[in-house]
């Protein structure tokens, strides 16, 4: 077989494997249009804050995170193609946002990046009465084990999304108000 037969098979059995790998989106879900990421503040990311990648629940195995539009109301979620102890992935949905009918046609509002781990400093965990947004060396800390999610709306409020073994669940800190 000739050298560029060789590379072309090759390549062929690259692409499929990648089409193979590569997850559906949930019912009712879909990607963002480029004109509904076209925000200055999301131009410094290649995926536009939509999507982010890590070992979300430490099992070695990577993880691939969403912020999808819906297909069936006007509206936004941040979605968690999760692995399983037993093998395969699931969706998660984490985060969802609906709008009235008016803003069908609006961008995303929020985005979505990674934390690597390591300790972190919070306001408060999402069920909290009150934060605590006073400068950081004051405020509690929160050691991550495994890459986390940072939610956020470019250049407003942020909040971290990890996992919890204890919970089997993501659990959310607010970072900034």
């Amino acid at each position: 077989m000739s050298q560029v037969r060789q590379v072309v098979v090759l390549l062929a059995l690259l692409l499929a494997s990648m089409f193979a790998c590569a997850q559906e989106l949930p019912a009712g879900w879909r990607q963002a249009l480029p004109s509904e990421v076209e925000d200055e503040a999301r131009q410094d990311s290649p995926t536009r804050y939509t999507k982010a990648e890590g070992d979300f629940n430490g099992d070695g195995i990577s993880d691939i995170a969403h912020v999808l539009k819906s297909t069936r109301f006007s509206g936004e979620a941040l979605w968690v193609w999760l692995s399983e102890p037993s093998g395969g992935h699931r969706w998660i949905q984490i985060e969802q946002i609906k709008w009235p009918k008016e803003y069908s046609s609006v961008g995303l509002a929020m985005a979505i990046a990674t934390q690597e781990p390591g300790v972190v400093t919070y306001a408060c965990f999402d069920s909290a009465r009150e934060c605590d947004f006073r400068p950081p060396k004051g405020r509690p800390k929160l050691k991550l084990r495994d890459t986390s999610l940072v939610y956020f709306k470019p250049e407003s409020a942020a909040s971290l999304y990890f996992w919890s073994n204890k919970h089997s669940r993501f659990l959310r800190v607010w970072l900034s108000d």
